[in-house]
C-alpha cells in the first residue's frame, strides 16, 4: 500500500513546502484538502490559472496526487443540489488535470429525513454527480455523518452497480468510534467498493467525545482494518488525515507526518497485517475499478 497525506495536516504550508516535506518523510502522494488558508481548491490561483504549472511542480517532486478533498454533499436541499454539483464539477476538472484518481464527495448530514429514505435521494444525487465527473474520475463517498451506519451505505452502492466510476473512501476512524461498528462489520457491508482509505486514531473521553492520537496510540483497531484491506487485495492510498485545520491545538504536522509514516510503513511490513489469515469475506475491487 502506498501512503498519502492530506493538507488538512498542515493547513499554513504553501504548496512548495507540502511537496517539499511530504517527500522527504518518505509520502508516496498528496489529497488536497485546501491550500493555505483557503480550503476550496477552485477559489485559488494554483488551482485555476496556475493549474497546469502546479501539476508541473507536483510531478517534479515526485508525488502523486491521491485525491482530492471536496465539500460537495450528496444529500442536501433541493435548492442547494446546483452548487454542489458546481463543486463537484470543478473539482473533477482539477482531479483530471493533476491525474488524481478520485474526488471525495459526503453522503450529507440526513437531519429528520431517515436514513432508509435518504438512500433513495442520494442514489439519484450520485447518478448525477458520476454522469458530470466523467468516467476517468471516480467519485467516492465518505464514511461520514450519519453515514457511519454503513448499512446504509452498502444500499446506496448496490444500487449503483452499473457505474464505472463510483467508490467508498473508508475513513478507519469514523464508523469505529462515531458509529459503533466492528471492523468487521464494515468491511462486510463495504469493503468491496474501497477506492481510499482515511487513517486517524483516537481516544475516548469520558463524556462521550474523544481525543485525536498519534497513529498506534489510541485505541482504533488500524491494524486488523489495515490487515483486512490487505488480504482483499487493497493496494491503494492510506491517508493521513490529521485535522489539524480544524482542531489548531493538534500537534504540528512536522510532529505528525514523520511519526505517522513510520508507523503505517512498520503496519504495513508486519507478519500480522501481511500473512495471518482470518475469517473475513474476501474482498474484491470492481473490475471497473
Amino acid at each position: 500500500m502506498l501512503l498519502s497525506a492530506s493538507t488538512l495536516t498542515c493547513p499554513d504550508w504553501p504548496l512548495s513546502t507540502v511537496l517539499e516535506k511530504l517527500k522527504a518523510y518518505g509520502y508516496d502522494a498528496v489529497d488536497f484538502r485546501g491550500l493555505g488558508p483557503q480550503v476550496d481548491l477552485w477559489s485559488l490561483p494554483e488551482f485555476t490559472t496556475g493549474l497546469a504549472d502546479t501539476a508541473g511542480r507536483i510531478a517534479r517532486s515526485g508525488l502523486a496526487v491521491s485525491g482530492l478533498s471536496s465539500s460537495a454533499l450528496l444529500f442536501a436541499p433541493p435548492q442547494d443540489r446546483p452548487k454542489h454539483l458546481e463543486e463537484l464539477k470543478r473539482y473533477a476538472q482539477i482531479a483530471r488535470a493533476l491525474g488524481a484518481p478520485m474526488v471525495r464527495v459526503f453522503g450529507g448530514k440526513t437531519g429528520q429525513t431517515p436514513l432508509a429514505q435518504a438512500v433513495d435521494v442520494v442514489v439519484q444525487a450520485y447518478r448525477q454527480f458520476a454522469a458530470l465527473a466523467g468516467e476517468d474520475i471516480i467519485v467516492a463517498m465518505e464514511t461520514h455523518d450519519e453515514w457511519v451506519d454503513t448499512r446504509y451505505m452498502r444500499e446506496v452502492f448496490e444500487q449503483l452497480a452499473d457505474l464505472p466510476n463510483v467508490g467508498v473512501i473508508w475513513d478507519l476512524h469514523h464508523p469505529f468510534r462515531q458509529g459503533g461498528e466492528s471492523p468487521k462489520v464494515t468491511y462486510d457491508n463495504i469493503g468491496r467498493w474501497v477506492v481510499g482509505v482515511h487513517v486517524k486514531d483516537s481516544l475516548p473521553l469520558p463524556d462521550g467525545k474523544y481525543q485525536h492520537a498519534l497513529g498506534g496510540q489510541g485505541d482504533v483497531p488500524l491494524a486488523q482494518m489495515i490487515r483486512m484491506l490487505a488480504q482483499g487485495g487493497y493496494n491503494g492510498y492510506l491517508t493521513l488525515e490529521w485535522e489539524k485545520r480544524w482542531i489548531p491545538t493538534l500537534a504540528e504536522p512536522d510532529v505528525v507526518l514523520p511519526q505517522y509514516a513510520q508507523f503505517m510503513r512498520e503496519l504495513t511490513t508486519t507478519k500480522s497485517t501481511k500473512n495471518t489469515k482470518d475469517q473475513e469475506r474476501p474482498f474484491k475491487k470492481p473490475s471497473s475499478l
